[in-house]
This record gives C-alpha cells, sequence and structure tokens, in this order.
C-alpha cells in the first residue's frame, strides 16, 4: 500500500512546476521598487524619523535613520522573501495542509507536485501584497519625516491598509473558489 511519505518522496523526485511568469514579474517591479525608495530614504531621511503612528496618523513612535533603514531593510528580506518557502510543506509534510480537497491532491506524486506550485504562487501573491504594504509604509515615513508635525496622511495610512486587505480578500476568494479543485493531472 501506497503511504502519503511515499506519495510526497515521489513527488520531490517529479520537476518542479514554475512559477507562472506574471507572478515573478510582479516581484521584480516590487523588488526594484523597494531598492529605488531605500535609494531615497538614504538620501533624504534625516536623524530623527517618525516610524510608529497612531490611528489619525500622528507620529507617536520615532527612530534614528539607521533603525528605519534597518527595518526597511529586514522586513522584506526576513518575511517576504521567504514567504513562498512555505509551499514545500505541501511536498515534505503533506499532512500539515490545510486546503480544499487535500485528500484529492495529495493522493498521487504527480497531483502534489501540482499542488506545491498553487500553493507557493498563493504564498508569493500573499508575499507582494505584503511587500506592497512595507512600501507604502516606507514611503509614508519618508513623507512624515519631511512634513512640519511628523504626521503620516490618513489616506495613504488607511488607504494602503485597505488596498491590502481587499488584495488579501482576492487571492483568499481565488483560494477557496475553484483554484484547487479536481484537475486533470495524471
Amino acid at each position: 500500500m501506497t503511504t502519503t511519505r511515499d506519495i510526497a518522496a515521489e513527488a520531490r523526485g517529479l520537476p518542479r512546476e514554475p512559477t507562472a511568469p506574471w507572478i515573478l514579474v510582479l516581484m521584480a517591479v516590487l523588488t526594484a521598487a523597494w531598492l529605488g525608495i531605500l535609494a531615497w530614504q538614504v538620501a533624504v531621511l534625516p536623524d530623527r524619523v517618525p516610524t510608529h503612528f497612531g490611528a489619525r496618523g500622528e507620529a507617536d513612535g520615532w527612530s534614528s535613520k539607521a533603525g528605519a533603514l534597518a527595518f526597511s531593510v529586514l522586513l522584506p528580506v526576513l518575511v517576504v522573501f521567504p514567504m513562498p518557502l512555505l509551499s514545500q510543506l505541501a511536498v515534505r509534510w503533506p499532512a500539515s495542509i490545510n486546503a480544499p480537497n487535500r485528500d484529492w491532491w495529495a493522493a498521487t506524486a504527480p497531483r502534489l507536485r501540482r499542488f506545491e506550485r498553487l500553493v507557493r504562487e498563493d504564498l508569493w501573491l500573499f508575499a507582494a501584497l505584503t511587500f506592497a504594504l512595507f512600501l507604502a509604509i516606507d514611503v509614508g515615513i519618508v513623507v512624515a519625516a519631511d512634513s512640519t508635525d511628523g504626521n503620516l496622511s490618513q489616506a495613504l495610512l488607511w488607504g494602503s491598509l485597505a488596498l491590502f486587505l481587499l488584495g488579501i480578500g482576492a487571492v483568499m476568494a481565488r483560494m477557496f473558489g475553484s483554484r484547487y479543485a479536481e484537475q486533470e493531472i495524471d
């Protein structure tokens, strides 16, 4: 009898399905924007930078320029870029995955390999949305640092958060719609 462990081992031996090119282009554009924003921050941030804001956009936390730059670099490096690596759980520990039709996806190695790609692409989309939110925060910090009171525009604060939440909702709706329905694979 073939076990889930055997299927997962066989799936790891199959060629990895490539990520959709448009997702990789999106991440490349966001990465280029991030590098541009970092250069802008290095050039214009003062020594004391507002880095935390209340619900009305009022600055209620401050940092050094180096501290603000460290967060601008470390958040994407530690949160965004590793996120898609979680898709490897699908082919290493299939029982840990909680997704629609999981048992169907874990029944054969080709299905499990396809499932890993679908999960990886969804994680890339979550990473892209998170990255875009971090970039909006970085822009907001520069704009707030340049203002007389150090406050952040409520439109930028709530607008970027609303777009992030709408994007997350759209990806989730896609995931729980037909994305993980049974497909012709075997």
